[in-house]
């Protein structure tokens, strides 16, 4: 049986609770006060860093998976997701 407090007003309450945050947030950036410019200044910082890893992932990224392939097992690529899926196998015995 649900909780009587997952209703349809949980998700109602919860978007007039981003509905004011985001015009709190609009109200901030247009007032142009400290708390936006370091906000503005962060999300440039951020975006400029995303799109510096893409670009370094772009020109790097081949070599990067490469050096994650041990010389001498026949494989060109992991199989996993990873470099640890790249290991060499022991023998036994």
């Amino acid at each position: 049986m649900a909780a009587p407090w997952l209703g349809w007003e949980a998700p109602g309450r919860a978007l007039r609770s981003l509905a004011w945050l985001g015009q709190e947030f609009a109200a901030d950036w247009a007032a142009q006060d400290l708390r936006a410019a370091l906000f503005q200044l962060l999300l440039l910082w951020l975006g400029l860093s995303l799109l510096g890893i893409h670009l370094a992932w772009r020109l790097h990224g081949g070599r990067v998976s490469r050096l994650c392939c041990r010389p001498g097992t026949g494989r060109t690529e992991p199989p996993g997701p990873g470099c640890a899926a790249a290991r060499v196998p022991t023998k036994p015995g």
